[in-house]
C-alpha cells in the first residue's frame, strides 16, 4: 500500500513544508533570498487558495461558532487568469521575406466583342511573403509551444494565486525503432551531426515549492534550487536540481536523497533531505547527469512569471505577491460576514416550543422516558417548559435580517473589487449600484491596466520559455540543423530562424462597434484613410491591407465592366 494512504494528506502537507529555506542552505551551502515574511505569507495565500485559510473553522464544544469560505481566492485568481487569456494568441513562425513571383491569376489581354483588347484584371507579378532558410525548427519550437499553451490557463492561475510561477522546460528522448537515441552524455563532437528524436516538456514549479538563492539588479532569479518527490511504498525519494547562471553559462546539479517513512520527524525547515543515494536509483531520473554544464546562454534556463504588483510583505524581496495579496483582510471580513448571514438564516428558522406537559411520553425498553417525534418533528418542535397555565404551545417566528448582511457583504465584495484592480459585478450584486458613464469608464480602466500588467510579465515569461527551448534544441541537435565542429562547439551557419508574435485582449476597454463607428465617420470626413481603417480593424501590416484594398478595386472595376458590357449587348439585340 501507499505511504500517501497510510498517513494521509494531511501529513503530505506537513512534510513538504518540512523541507524549507533552512534545508536547501545545508545541502548546498548558499544563502537562501527568501525571507521569512515572505515563506509565511506564501504559505498563508496557499492555504486561502485550497480554503484553508486558519480562520476557517466548523462548530466544536469550545467555539460553537461556525466560519465558511465564500472561496474568493479561488475566484479571484480564476477570474484574473481567465481575463488575462481571454483572447490571448501566441504563435511560433518561420520569418519572412518579400518576394517577387509571377501571378497565376494573370492573363493575357484578350479582344472584347468589339474587337478591342481588355487588359487583364491582375498584375503579371505579385509579391508574397516566403519563408528564410530552414522551416524545421519553427516548425517543432511551435508544435512544442502547443503543449505549453494547453497548460497554461490552470497553471496561470496557480501562478497568480501564490505570486509566482517557474515554467521549466526539459528535453526528453524519445526511443525508436527506425533511430538510435542520443542521451545527453552521449552528445559528444562524434555524433553530435546525428538528429535526435526528441521532445520538449514542461515543469510547472509553483512559489510554495521553489527556493530561489540568488537575484540580478534588475530582479530576475539567477540561481535556484527545485525538489521532486517520488515515493515507492515506505520509501519516499526526492531529488534535489539546482541551477546557477553566470556570465553566459549554466550549471545545474542533480543529487538524489532516500528516507524511510519512519525517520520523518523534525521541526519546520530543518528535515534531512535524508541519505544521499545515485540518480540511477529512481528509473526516471537514469539519464540524469549529477552535473552539467551548458555553455553560450544568455539567461537562466528556467523562466520566473513574477505577478506585476508592489511586494507590500516584503518591499526588499524581488519575488511577486499574490493575486489577492492586499484584499486578504477583506477576504476574511467577508467568510465573516457571509457566516453571518447563514447563522441568520439558521437561526431564524421557524419553530415551534411545546411545552412539556402537552407532549406523549412514552418508555423505552430501559424503562426510560422519552418523547416519541417523526423526524421533521423533531426539526419543527422544541420541547421547553412555557411556564405559563393554560399555554401548551409559542410559534417562534423572527424577522431575518438578511438584507443587512447582505448590504455589509456586498459592501465588501465591492472593496476587494476595486483593491484588486478587477470589475464591479465579478464577486458583488453590481446592480445596487447606479454608476455615471465616468465611473464606469474609470473602473474598465482600472480593471484593464490590472490585466496589462499581468499580460506583460506573462509576455517576458514566455519570452524565455521560448528561448530556452530553443537552447535544448540546438544543444541536442533535435532538428539536425546545427553543424559541429571538431571540438565540438556549435557552428550556426544553418541553424533555422523563427518570429514569436503575442496578440492580447483589450476588449474590457474597448468597444469594437462603438469605435469602428466613430472610425467609418471620420473616414467619410477625410480625417483617415481607408487604409488606416482597415490596418486598425483587421490587425493587417501596411502592405496587407494595401493588397486588400487594390483586390477590392480590381473586383469592383471587373463588376463594372461586366455591367457595362451587358448593358451593350442588350442593347445591341434591341
Amino acid at each position: 500500500m501507499s505511504i500517501w494512504a497510510a498517513i494521509g494528506d494531511k501529513l503530505k502537507e506537513i512534510l513538504k513544508k518540512m523541507i524549507g529555506a533552512r534545508t536547501i542552505e545545508r545541502e548546498l551551502h548558499v544563502t537562501p533570498a527568501v525571507s521569512s515574511l515572505m515563506e509565511e505569507a506564501i504559505e498563508l495565500w496557499t492555504d486561502m487558495y485550497k480554503d484553508q485559510a486558519y480562520w476557517l473553522h466548523e462548530p466544536t464544544s469550545d467555539d460553537p461558532v461556525r466560519i465558511v469560505s465564500l472561496g474568493l481566492p479561488a475566484l479571484i485568481s480564476s477570474e484574473k487568469a481567465r481575463m488575462v487569456l481571454l483572447e490571448f494568441q501566441s504563435e511560433i513562425t518561420t520569418p519572412t521575406e518579400e518576394v517577387e513571383i509571377e501571378n497565376p491569376d494573370y492573363r493575357e489581354p484578350e479582344p472584347d466583342v468589339f474587337g478591342n483588347l481588355v487588359p487583364s484584371a491582375q498584375p503579371p507579378t505579385i509579391t508574397q511573403d516566403v519563408p528564410i532558410g530552414d522551416t524545421a525548427r519553427a516548425e517543432f519550437l511551435e508544435k512544442q509551444y502547443k503543449k505549453l499553451k494547453r497548460q497554461l490557463r490552470r497553471q496561470l492561475e496557480y501562478g497568480i494565486a501564490k505570486g509566482g510561477l517557474i515554467i521549466k522546460p526539459y528535453v526528453v528522448f524519445n526511443q525508436t525503432d527506425d533511430a538510435d537515441t542520443i542521451t545527453p552524455s552521449e552528445n559528444t563532437a562524434e555524433n553530435n551531426n546525428q538528429q535526435v528524436t526528441a521532445s520538449i516538456e514542461f515543469d510547472f514549479i509553483h512559489a510554495d515549492c521553489f527556493y530561489p538563492l540568488a537575484f540580478d539588479a534588475s530582479g530576475k532569479i539567477t540561481e535556484a534550487a527545485f525538489i521532486q518527490t517520488k515515493v515507492e511504498r515506505d520509501t519516499i525519494y526526492r531529488r534535489l536540481e539546482y541551477h546557477k547562471w553566470t556570465g553566459n553559462k549554466v550549471e545545474i546539479i542533480n543529487r538524489a536523497f532516500k528516507t524511510e517513512s519512519g525517520s520523518v520527524d523534525g521541526t519546520m525547515n530543518n528535515l534531512d533531505l535524508g541519505e544521499e543515494v545515485s540518480l540511477n536509483t529512481v528509473p526516471e531520473w537514469k539519464d540524469l547527469q549529477p552535473k552539467t554544464t551548458i555553455k553560450n546562454v544568455s539567461r537562466p534556463l528556467f523562466a520566473y512569471f513574477r505577478m506585476p504588483e508592489a511586494n507590500t510583505i516584503d518591499t526588499t524581496s524581488p519575488l511577486g505577491v499574490s493575486g489577492f495579496s492586499r484584499a486578504v483582510k477583506l477576504i476574511k471580513d467577508a467568510d465573516m460576514q457571509y457566516s453571518r448571514l447563514l447563522w441568520e438564516y439558521e437561526a431564524g428558522e421557524m419553530a415551534i416550543d411545546i411545552d412539556r406537559d402537552a407532549l406523549r411520553t412514552d418508555i423505552d425498553t430501559e424503562g426510560n422516558a422519552y418523547t416519541a417525534r417523526p423526524y421533521l418533528q423533531q426539526r419543527l418542535m422544541r420541547k421547553v417548559d412555557l411556564g405559563t397555565v393554560g399555554e401548551t404551545y409559542n410559534p417562534f417566528t423572527p424577522t431575518l435580517r438578511d438584507n443587512a448582511y447582505i448590504q455589509g457583504l456586498n459592501t465588501i465584495l465591492m472593496r476587494i473589487e476595486d483593491i484588486e484592480g478587477i470589475s464591479r459585478g465579478t464577486l458583488s450584486d453590481a446592480a445596487t449600484e447606479a454608476r455615471t458613464a465616468t465611473e464606469l469608464k474609470i473602473l474598465k480602466q482600472r480593471s484593464y491596466q490590472t490585466n496589462k500588467d499581468i499580460q506583460d510579465a506573462l509576455e517576458d515569461a514566455l519570452n524565455d520559455v521560448i528561448y530556452i527551448m530553443d537552447v535544448y534544441t540546438t544543444l541536442y541537435n533535435v532538428v539536425g540543423d546545427i553543424t559541429f565542429a571538431a571540438d565540438g562547439t556549435p557552428v550556426d551557419t544553418n541553424k533555422g530562424q523563427w518570429d514569436v508574435s503575442f496578440e492580447w485582449d483589450d476588449s474590457i476597454l474597448t468597444d469594437v462597434d462603438e469605435e469602428l463607428n466613430k472610425r467609418l465617420t471620420m473616414m467619410q470626413q477625410g480625417l483617415v484613410s481607408k487604409l488606416e481603417t482597415r490596418m486598425w480593424y483587421f490587425g493587417e501590416t501596411e502592405r496587407q491591407a494595401q493588397e486588400a484594398l487594390l483586390k477590392i478595386q480590381d473586383e469592383s472595376r471587373q463588376d463594372m465592366e461586366d455591367n457595362l458590357m451587358m448593358e451593350s449587348n442588350m442593347s445591341m439585340q434591341k
